[in-house]
């Protein structure tokens, strides 16, 4: 059984995947999230800790502060998994034996910083 892939088939493929990345994406965020706060939080001495307790109080005692730390994190966040999902998205494509060709070049992120990665608020 093979399935004609058109154009408009093709289209309808890549809508679907990008709403389906979006979501995930976001679930991804927020386990990257808590996996690197519970790493560094692994790896804390007395003096981290107390620095950790004492901003994480400034934060709840401080809204805008606690607005901009959650962007800063959202930021690094996006910014580490960037490199990570580009590393990976070219090992795989190799796997596949995909070219440039094979690639519609209009939906990959562009190098001016413009970014449709998904964007994480936290959850009140």
């Amino acid at each position: 059984m093979s399935m004609e892939i058109t154009t408009e088939s093709a289209k309808k493929a890549q809508k679907e995947a990008e709403w389906a990345y979006n979501k995930a994406m976001e679930k991804f965020y927020y386990s990257m999230l808590e996996v690197v706060f519970l790493r560094i939080k692994s790896h804390l001495s007395t003096e981290g800790l107390k620095k950790v307790v004492e901003i994480d109080k400034k934060r709840a005692n401080n809204e805008n502060l606690g607005v901009e730390f959650s962007q800063k994190t959202w930021s690094v966040l996006a910014e580490a998994w960037t490199g990570a999902e580009g590393l990976a998205m070219t090992k795989i494509a190799e796997l596949y034996g995909l070219e440039t060709s094979d690639l519609d070049i209009s939906k990959i992120q562009k190098l001016d910083g413009t970014d449709s990665s998904p964007k994480c608020t936290p959850s009140k």
